[in-house]
């Protein structure tokens, strides 16, 4: 009787302790519910390549016909590396650098596949080299961008605290290019609104396309 508690005891803390694994925090923030639709992690995925990647189930309720309802994985960094959903028809989508066969989908219809990812500048690499150091800079996160057919890369801090409750309190986001020298500075909130710099505009900041979030302080 005492060894069969043990064993209980030892599968309670085996399940109990496999949804709570180390996760990078960003990927924990990804769980949601809502009244139609829940999201929620479901496990890692170790692909060829050395590459993990995070797979979430989207369920959502029967009467709700427009409601997604499938499967979506990102890589640590919480970019959407694919999904297979089944809302109204089957529709996937594919990164470039992954594969359908990857996810164990060969033969799922109507796949989209993302567009060629653009080269890391090489000071950018150096600089994300060193995660410990842009963490003690108050780095929150570094993403590569296309701004005005530019590739730059915008390296965002955490919030200041005391700034974090003031709506009149414009905030400054700057974008680097490949040299890592400063391109552009976006002062977006107060009562500017969103205001730029050396020929930028607010619509050049409104329409800029991120393409990959690179670093993530997790």
């Amino acid at each position: 009787m005492k060894n069969l508690f043990i064993i209980k005891l030892l599968m309670l803390l085996v399940s109990s302790g496999s949804p709570t694994q180390n996760l990078p925090k960003c990927i924990e923030k990804l769980n949601s519910k809502t009244d139609l639709t829940t999201k929620r992690f479901e496990r890692v995925l170790k692909l060829s390549g050395n590459r993990t990647v995070y797979e979430f189930s989207i369920t959502s309720k029967h009467q709700c016909i427009h409601c997604e309802r499938g499967i979506v994985y990102y890589d640590a960094n919480c970019n959407t590396v694919a999904y297979f959903m089944n809302t109204r028809g089957p529709s996937g989508f594919v990164a470039d650098g992954y594969a359908v066969a990857d996810f164990g989908k060969s033969g799922f219809h109507n796949v989209r596949y993302g567009e060629k990812q653009e080269p890391v500048a090489a000071c950018i690499t150096k600089i994300m080299s060193n995660p410990d150091s842009l963490k003690k800079l108050g780095v929150k996160i570094i993403v590569q961008v296309r701004i005005k057919e530019k590739i730059l890369y915008g390296i965002e801090h955490e919030t200041d605290p005391k700034l974090a409750n003031c709506k009149d309190c414009a905030r400054a986001f700057s974008y680097y290019n490949q040299d890592c020298k400063p391109e552009v500075t976006f002062r977006v909130g107060g009562i500017a609104g969103i205001k730029g710099e050396k020929g930028y505009t607010s619509s050049d900041y409104v329409n800029r396309r991120i393409l990959k979030i690179l670093w993530n302080a997790n």
